[in-house]
């Protein structure tokens, strides 16, 4: 029965199967909008500043540049570690669960490559600076994704004889 069900997913239409490439590209939009301008440092001072003095109203100058620095690469790291887990979705194509090191490997090539080519696009962005130490963080938060999907499927693994 459950090899019936993987072979159909396997073979489901071109249009099934496109929708999971579909869900990665509209999330890599989003990644290249937050590469824009109104998403430089100097623009998101604006938008950090208020809430930043919101819950910590004594935060110092240096304080403040501190923590604006780590919430922009914090979100380097959390935007990559979505488009490596929906790489990985989009590589397992609706097949039953499980983990492949194959679709780990795409998933994790693809998201290196498009963190070079979001940074490539940044170098021609008013206001924005390409880094190849930003590449290396967004690049963490792809291997992150891989490393915590493998991580659950040894924890499902586990607990599959218990069930």
């Amino acid at each position: 029965m459950a090899s019936q069900i993987a072979e159909a997913r396997a073979h489901a239409p071109l249009t099934a199967r496109a929708w999971y490439w579909c869900v990665l590209i509209a999330w890599m939009v989003v990644i290249s909008l937050f590469s824009t301008e109104p998403f430089s440092a100097s623009n998101t001072n604006r938008y950090l500043d208020p809430v930043l003095r919101y819950f910590f109203p004594h935060i110092t100058a240096a304080e403040f540049a501190f923590w604006h620095y780590v919430i922009r690469k914090s979100a380097h790291f959390a935007e990559f570690f979505v488009l490596g887990a929906l790489a990985y979705w989009a590589s397992r194509q609706g097949r039953l669960p499980g983990w492949r090191a194959r679709w780990a490997l795409q998933a994790l090539g693809l998201a290196v490559l498009y963190a070079l080519v979001d940074e490539a696009h940044q170098s021609f962005v008013p206001n924005r600076t390409a880094s190849l130490y930003d590449s290396g963080i967004d690049s963490l938060g792809a291997a992150a994704s891989q490393i915590v999907i493998y991580l659950r499927h040894l924890l499902l693994a586990r607990l599959a004889p218990l069930r």
